[in-house]
C-alpha cells in the first residue's frame, strides 16, 4: 500500500514539475511513467488515463490550498468572523502566488465544466458554505444587519473571486496592471479587504447607522 502511495505521489510530482517548466504533459500514462522512471504497468494502475491524472493534480492542489486556508483561519487569532475571512483571503492569495502552476490548473478547472463528484465541485461548494456561514455569524454578532441579503453577498463575492483569480494569473501580462508595483497576493488581499469594508459599511445594523448619522450632524 505504501509503495502504491509513493508511486501516486511520484507521478503527480513529475507531472507538476513538467508543467512548472512550461512543458506539455505527455499523451499517455506510459509516457509519463517513462519520464518518472517508474514501472508503466504499475503507473497505469494508479491512473487509468491522463484525464484521471488531471483530476489527481486538481485534487492535489485542492488539498494543499485547503491546508493553507485552514492555517490562515487559525492564524487570524480572532473569533470575529470578519477577521477570520480577511486572514483566509490573504492565505488564499499568498498560496496562489506561491503555487502558480497548481493555481492556474484550479482556475482553469473552476472556469470550466466539472463533475458533481469532482474535487473542484466539493471545493467550490465548501468555500461557498464557509463564506455563507461566516456572513451569517456576522449578522448574529451584530456586525451586519440581521436582514442582510446574504445570498446576494455570496453572489457578489463569487464574481469577485473569479475576477481576482484571473488577475493573479495574468498579473505579469495584464496591461491594466503594469504600472501597479504591488505583488499579486497583496493586490488580491487589498481587494477583498475593500469588499468586506464596503459590505460592513453598507449593511451595518440600523442602530449603528443612526449613531453615525447623529455624530455627523
Amino acid at each position: 500500500m505504501a509503495e502504491q502511495g509513493n508511486l501516486y505521489q511520484k507521478l503527480i510530482v513529475t507531472a507538476k514539475e513538467l508543467l512548472d517548466r512550461g512543458e506539455v504533459l505527455p499523451g499517455t500514462i506510459h509516457e509519463l511513467a517513462h519520464i518518472a522512471e517508474v514501472d508503466p504497468d504499475a503507473a497505469q494502475h494508479c491512473f487509468a488515463s491522463m484525464e484521471d491524472l488531471d483530476e489527481g493534480l486538481l485534487y492535489h492542489a485542492v488539498v494543499l490550498l485547503n491546508d493553507s486556508l485552514r492555517k490562515g483561519m487559525i492564524g487570524s487569532a480572532s473569533r470575529r468572523p470578519d477577521m477570520q475571512l480577511r486572514s483566509l483571503a490573504r492565505s488564499y492569495s499568498e498560496w496562489a502566488s506561491d503555487n502558480p502552476t497548481l493555481f492556474r490548473l484550479l482556475t482553469q478547472g473552476l472556469n470550466g465544466t466539472f463533475a458533481d463528484d469532482s474535487a473542484l465541485h466539493r471545493f467550490t461548494l465548501s468555500m461557498r458554505d464557509l463564506f455563507e456561514r461566516k456572513f451569517h455569524e456576522m449578522c448574529d454578532l451584530g456586525i451586519l444587519d440581521p436582514k442582510t441579503d446574504v445570498p446576494k453577498l455570496i453572489l457578489m463575492l463569487h464574481c469577485l473571486v473569479r475576477g481576482g483569480n484571473i488577475v493573479i494569473i495574468e498579473r505579469a501580462t495584464d496591461p491594466w496592471l503594469q504600472q501597479d508595483e504591488r505583488a499579486a497576493a497583496m493586490m488580491a488581499a487589498d481587494i477583498f479587504d475593500d469588499f468586506l469594508d464596503c459590505v460592513m459599511s453598507a449593511h451595518a445594523p440600523r442602530a449603528k447607522i443612526m449613531a453615525t448619522e447623529t455624530t455627523m450632524n
